[in-house]
């Protein structure tokens, strides 16, 4: 078991490769946040190409991210470190070129934007690359599974098939071609019961998983008609590899046959959103639509308005275009009382068939209203609010941008003390806001912002790397610094 106080956990990722060989169904390159390219021609190190990356990006409900760096050529180390530990951490590498470990985060972690930063050693010449994740909630030290969460209490056999290490505790065995283990959780790696008992830690990437067998195990139990059976296998597929369509796709119909609609209502979403374009989920959709047609007109007969409006609900996740549906979920919420809800359902109804009489009489229009156009219309776009950054960020990127030097080899911030001193000797009043913060890409932006008059905001802005500690004027604010002080 894991012990929630150690915080490291050291996991070779045999064959992991970001951007060259990404095994897709381990890990999901869209959830990874990596720094990647060649290295600066004045770094100590030289490199002609080196990837860092955080996975997963966004840490939801699991407490473990795995850590990673690859380059071209042979580096002698390489150590980690995060923003809220001065604790460094030894990545491990059977080769020298690929670097990884897996770190459990502290329970305590506050939720928002970390670093991770890694120091690469080679002949005792170092350079360092940063990379940020989101922590989104209060993390929990134990794994819970979809991909990477437990699979309550759900296990099956797989068989190593490349020698591999196993993380028992805090002692690594190895692994042999051939060996059998129970998998019990996977991450991207998989939490193991080997054959003496022994609870580890093995990378999923050496192991062969028997999706395929359970699939056809499932649907010949679906042939025969044995549903329980087959929802069985079909669910162990599901754990295995979460973006397997025909498993979810399948789950659905056999949970269709058992009577059990809203499961495989459920089911069939996520089969929906693996594959959208798929003619035969488009037609199971449709049969489940009838079928939970049929249930919200029971419910409404019987006066369980309520209970109607979500089967309509679910009608129209199926079957959007059902405008009887959407008339009835109307007529549902004027039943509760729920007027504005009614109306704002006949409206939404609008944006599927605009001349339709019966929405427009309810509506009491004689034409479509102006706001039918604005639900075809994309919303203006809101800008997301910066998510906080670490301290140490901010502190090292304010560093390198105050003690940087312009054209004429004056400080930055130095020359933006005459510029304002000069600014207010020519009688403009102006009131300093100071320094500001915020992530661009993987570099940073850092802002210096004045308010001349009320209302009037400039700013002198800078975007730094703070691995390689350069910096370039982003406006023209800057720009001009830069050339004239």
């Amino acid at each position: 078991m894991l012990k929630k106080n150690i915080c490291l956990i050291v996991l070779l990722f045999l064959g992991l490769n970001v951007s060259f060989a990404l095994n897709r169904q381990v890990i999901n390159p869209t959830e990874i946040s990596i720094k990647a390219g060649p290295t600066e021609p004045d770094e100590k190190v030289q490199l002609l190409w080196l990837e860092s990356y955080v996975y997963p990006r966004e840490i939801k409900k699991q407490g473990l991210v795995s850590l990673g760096v690859r380059g071209t050529s042979r580096v002698d180390a390489v150590k980690a470190s995060f923003d809220f530990s001065k604790r460094q951490i030894d990545l491990t590498s059977t080769d020298n070129t690929n670097w990884s470990a897996v770190y459990e985060l502290p329970e305590n972690l506050s939720p928002g934007l970390h670093v991770v930063r890694y120091e690469i050693t080679n002949q005792h010449e170092k350079i360092r690359r940063t990379v940020d994740f989101f922590v989104k909630e209060h993390v929990v030290a134990d794994i819970e599974l979809t991909q990477g969460e437990k699979m309550q209490n759900r296990s099956f056999p797989v068989t190593v098939v490349s020698t591999s290490p196993a993380l028992v505790g805090d002692v690594t065995r190895m692994l042999h071609p051939g060996d059998e283990i129970i998998a019990v959780a996977k991450v991207p790696w998989y939490k193991v019961i080997l054959a003496d008992g022994a609870e580890g830690w093995v990378s999923a990437t050496v192991v062969e998983e028997p999706l395929e067998e359970y699939y056809l195990r499932g649907y010949q139990s679906y042939q025969k008609k044995d549903y329980l059976i087959a929802i069985e296998y079909y669910k162990n597929c599901i754990a295995i590899d979460p973006n397997f369509f025909r498993g979810h796709y399948w789950l659905a119909k056999s949970y269709h046959n058992l009577g059990d609609l809203d499961a495989a209502y459920l089911s069939l979403l996520n089969a929906i959103k693996l594959d959208e374009r798929n003619i035969e989920s488009k037609i199971f959709a449709n049969v489940l639509a009838q079928d939970f047609y049929k249930r919200a007109k029971e419910q409404y007969t019987q006066g369980r308005f309520n209970e109607a409006v979500v089967a309509y609900q679910r009608v129209l996740d199926l079957k959007p275009t059902s405008m009887t549906s959407w008339i009835e979920l109307g007529y549902s919420y004027q039943k509760l009382a729920l007027y504005n809800e009614a109306k704002t359902a006949w409206k939404a109804a609008l944006k599927y068939d605009q001349n339709n009489e019966q929405l427009l009489a309810l509506l009491g229009v004689e034409e479509p209203p102006i706001m039918v156009a604005a639900v075809n219309s994309p919303k203006p776009q809101v800008p997301a609010k910066t998510a906080g950054l670490p301290a140490a960020v901010v502190d090292d990127s304010l560093e390198i941008v105050r003690l940087a030097k312009t054209e004429r080899g004056t400080k930055i911030e130095t020359a933006l003390k005459s510029v304002v001193s000069l600014t207010k000797s020519l009688g403009t009043p102006v009131v300093e806001k100071g320094w500001q913060t915020v992530k661009q890409g993987d570099k940073y932006l850092v802002r210096y912002l004045c308010e001349q008059g009320v209302g009037v905001v400039e700013a002198f802005e800078w975007l730094v790397d703070i691995d390689t500690k350069k910096l370039s004027a982003s406006n023209d604010n800057a720009r001009l610094l830069m050339n004239r002080w």
